[in-house]
C-alpha cells in the first residue's frame, strides 16, 4: 500500500472517531472531604427527579428536581439542574453527574447559575438516594419543603378545586332553599 494511501486511511479513521456536535472536555475530581464539598455547595437538598432531558449539543443533561428536604441553604420549589459544568454547551466532561432517572431520589449538592437554575457534577458530592449517615450527622434532619410545587399548582388542579368549591357552595344553597317553608 502506498504511503499516501495509509496516511489518508489513518486520517479518515481519526476523523470518524471524533465526537459530533461538540468537543469532549477532560476533567477529573480531586478527592475532597464532606466539609469541603459542603463549603462549595450553596444548597444541599434531598428530592426527586421529575423530568430528565438532554441538550441538543454534546453536553451534560438537564433535570427538573423537586426538593423534599433541604440540608443547607434555601430551596422552595422545583428547579432546573444542569448535570455538569457545560450548561448545554462546550462539550461533555468526565465530571458530568450521571445515572439520573425520572422518579429517582437524589441528594444533590447545588451551585446557583441563574434564577431557578443550579448545577451539580460528580465532584460536588451529589449522589443517588437519601443522605449518608455522615451527611445526616453533619447537616441534621434538614428543613422540609412545602408540598406546593408545579404539579400541585397547575391550572388543571386549580380549576378542579374551584369547580369542587362551586359545587359544594351550590349544594349548600340548594339545601338551604329546600328547608325554608
Amino acid at each position: 500500500m502506498p504511503i499516501l494511501r495509509r496516511v489518508l486511511l489513518v486520517a479518515l479513521f481519526v476523523t470518524a472517531c471524533l465526537p459530533f456536535g461538540g468537543a469532549v472536555a477532560v476533567a477529573s475530581c480531586a478527592q475532597s472531604t464532606l466539609a469541603e464539598q459542603a463549603a462549595r455547595a450553596e444548597v444541599i437538598a434531598v428530592g426527586t427527579v421529575v423530568e430528565t432531558r438532554q441538550t441538543l449539543v454534546a453536553a451534560g443533561g438537564v433535570i427538573r428536581f423537586r426538593p423534599e428536604r433541604v440540608l443547607k441553604g434555601t430551596l422552595t420549589s422545583i428547579v432546573q439542574v444542569y448535570l455538569g459544568p457545560s450548561h448545554g454547551g462546550n462539550g461533555v466532561t468526565s465530571v458530568d453527574y450521571t445515572a439520573v432517572v425520572r422518579g429517582e431520589q437524589h441528594t444533590l449538592y447545588l451551585r446557583a447559575v441563574s434564577v431557578g437554575s443550579y448545577e451539580t457534577d460528580s465532584c460536588s458530592g451529589s449522589h443517588s438516594g437519601v443522605p449518608s449517615d455522615d451527611e445526616e450527622r453533619a447537616f441534621g434532619a434538614g428543613t422540609l419543603v412545602a408540598a406546593a410545587n408545579d404539579e400541585t399548582t397547575s391550572p388543571i388542579v386549580i380549576g378542579a378545586v374551584v369547580l369542587f368549591v362551586a359545587l359544594a357552595v351550590g349544594l349548600v344553597l340548594f339545601r338551604v332553599r329546600q328547608t325554608r317553608p
